[in-house]
């Protein structure tokens, strides 16, 4: 499967929402869709992001997606966004990036639902 982006402003509610998917086997590829979706986000400021990753298939090491999450604390990438990962179910590659995400202090979490997802960025409600 060949890895495609798409990308659109939901303005009414400050958010970008990228959809991705295909195969992904390096983790530059979703450093780019990454650092995309937050330069949209801080151009049009705007408050949140949503990552919809259901339909892709990654398989690189996690350890290189954990050094995108360093750099992505240590440099605050984010500033005061939040981004939202919609994942097809949180298994072992979900699980593990949304623990590194607790344990760096990052504004970034996995939802299985869209609903689940903006509510959370929008007003912070989990459930």
């Amino acid at each position: 499967m060949i890895f495609t982006q798409h990308h659109r402003l939901d303005l009414a509610n400050k958010l970008v929402i990228f959809e991705a998917s295909g195969h992904v086997d390096h983790v530059d590829k979703m450093e780019v869709v990454i650092k995309k979706a937050i330069n949209l986000a801080h151009i049009h400021n705007l408050k949140g992001i949503l990552l919809e990753l259901t339909d892709l298939s990654v398989t690189y090491d996690n350890v290189m997606m954990m050094n995108v999450l360093v750099r992505m604390h240590d440099e605050d990438w984010l500033g005061t966004l939040r981004m939202a990962r919609l994942v097809p179910t949180l298994g072992n590659v979900h699980g593990l990036i949304d623990d590194i995400c607790q344990k760096f202090d990052l504004p970034i979490k996995n939802f299985e639902t869209k609903s689940k997802a903006i509510a959370w960025l929008l007003y912070n409600y989990e459930r």
